[in-house]
This record gives structure tokens, sequence and C-alpha cells, in this order.
């Protein structure tokens, strides 16, 4: 069996003691924040949520406020969830009781209320809790990067991978413990987001891609499309597709380059066999479904408007 290497979940700091009796050269180390350095070669590597996770640490060990809790789009991070255009050189920090208002420059401080039930630790650090963080997150953020959010965290509690599909109680429960938040504080800033958020987010989608895309097709009056759907070959093999579209006879693919580029994905393979993977799964399931496939990535959406007119050009808006 092929290996797949764990991506590491943040940087390691080098150690000060280490630095001072070693000669280390500097492009082998990055600084985090003044005082703060880790490898280089880990840094580098991160995605935005695990520069996030490495800057947390970083401030909640030179952090004087004991009370203090992740929050927000952070705390997203440290709940292991896909940020979509998230800055990872600052970090949201819950301060009960706290009165001061000067913020590091990597540091928002947030004073509002956290109750007991809406903490947890991670990590050894204190977060607000799975449905708190959707919560605060999503009237904060961007809406895409909110769609991303809720999809994920939906995902985290509802996807059985054995079944292959979505355990459609466990994500309305949770749904419906952001709605309660969110009818508690009508009126809050960012509540109209939160709640629209809340009524199309959809644990099926599987990469931050296809979240995006989902909301654009929706904003865009695309036609519909049913999401993560299984084709059965008849012989035990499946396929679930992203975006399928029964009634036109065509289905759509997020081809991310992170599977052909990402080593922590690719493992020991190299990116044309994963390639290859890729079109004779495309070709059984033409022979099964008769339907056409069309494959986009972040190429083609870098923004709302090139997405509309990538949707145009496969004839799926006029």
């Amino acid at each position: 069996m092929l290996e797949r290497r764990e991506r590491p979940s943040r940087a390691r700091p080098v150690p000060e003691t280490f630095r001072r009796t070693r000669s280390i050269p500097d492009e082998t180390i990055a600084t985090v924040r003044p005082g703060v350095r880790v490898w280089a070669r880990e840094w580098d590597e991160l995605y935005s949520e695990g520069r996030i996770r490495t800057l947390v640490h970083a401030v909640f060990a030179r952090m004087s406020n004991a009370t203090a809790v992740a929050s927000h789009a952070t705390a997203a991070a440290m709940h292991r969830l896909p940020l979509y255009r998230v800055r990872s050189d600052r970090i949201d920090v819950i301060c009960p009781g706290a009165n001061t208002r000067h913020d590091a420059a990597d540091v928002v401080r947030h004073h509002v209320p956290v109750a007991d039930g809406d903490l947890e630790i991670i990590d050894g650090i204190r977060v607000t809790t799975l449905d708190r963080t959707v919560y605060d997150a999503i009237r904060a953020v961007s809406l895409e990067a909110a769609v991303v959010i809720f999809d994920a965290a939906l995902r985290a509690v509802a996807w059985d991978d054995t079944k292959h599909a979505l355990d459609v109680d466990a994500a309305e429960e949770f749904r419906a413990r952001v709605t309660r938040r969110i009818d508690a504080h009508i009126g809050a800033r960012g509540i109209r987001q939160a709640r629209f958020v809340t009524e199309i987010a959809d644990g099926r989608a599987q990469l931050p891609g296809e979240s995006v895309a989902r909301l654009w097709m929706l904003l865009l009056g695309a036609p519909t499309p049913e999401l993560q759907y299984r084709v059965d070959n008849g012989s035990g093999r499946i396929a679930l597709l992203d975006f399928a579209l029964p009634h036109l006879g065509r289905w759509l693919e997020f081809d991310g380059n992170a599977k052909y580029e990402d080593p922590y994905l690719l493992g020991e393979r190299k990116a044309e066999d994963v390639k290859a993977d890729q079109d004779d799964r495309e070709r059984w399931v033409r022979r099964v479904t008769g339907w056409r496939p069309d494959r986009f990535g972040f190429a083609e959406m870098p923004d709302i408007e090139a997405f509309a007119q990538y949707l145009r050009s496969i004839s799926l808006l006029p």
C-alpha cells in the first residue's frame, strides 16, 4: 500500500537555546512574530490554516490574559476547518472582561461574553466550540469564506466515509444549534449573512472550491446541481460526482491542482498516476451515465465574474 504523509498541523518553533548555540542559516528560519521563529521549510509547506495555528500558539504562549479564547476564523482553523481567502497574519481572540482596546498588529481582540459551555481545549489552546465558532465566523468573514466554513463544519459532524453519504439528522441537528444562536441575536452585526449561509450550507461539499462554486452558481442563477451524486458501475465500483445535472445529462468536477502537486496528497504516487486514475474514472462514468463531463478549478474562478464567463462557455448560463 502506498503511504501518504500527514501534513503537520503547524510549524515547529526553533528553540532559543538551539539558535544561540548553533550556527543556523537565516534562510532556514521564518519569523512568525517578533521573538518567535519556526523552521522555514515547515512554514512554507503550510496552508493558511496551519499558519494561523502556528501564530495562535506563538501568541498564546506570551499572552497574560488567562481567559483569552481563540475565536471566529481562528477557531475554525483550530477545529481543522478550511479557510478561503482569510488573512493568515493575524488571529481573532475573545478576551472576556478585558477592557483594553490596544490590539497587537497580529491580534484582533473581541470583548464579548463566552459561556463555559462555549469553550473547549484544542491542542492546549482555549477555543470556542464548533457551533459557537461557526456562528461567530460566518458573521465576520466574506460570504464565500462563510459558506466554506459552514459546509466543512457540517461535513465534519455528519459525513460518513464508510457509507459515502451525509447523516442528514446529524447535519440538521448542528444547523439547528447555529440557527438558535442566530435567532437569539437578531440585529447583531452580520446576522443577515449568517442566516443566509445557515440556510444554504451543505456538508456534502468536500473542498472549499466546491463550496464557493456552488454559492456562485446559486447567485448567478445557474442550474441547481445535485452534490456528491452517486454512480455505481454494477461491479462494486462507485463514483461521487461533485456537481451532477441529471436533467441535462451533464456533470461538473472541481479539479484542484493540489491533487497533482501537493506532496502530502500524492504520497508516493506521481501526478501522472493521479491523472490516469481521473481519466479512467471519467471514462467509466461516461459509459455508465452517457453524460457529458466538464472540469474546472480555481483558474476558472478567480472571481464570480470570471466564473460566470466559464459557465457561459459551457452553456450553463445564457
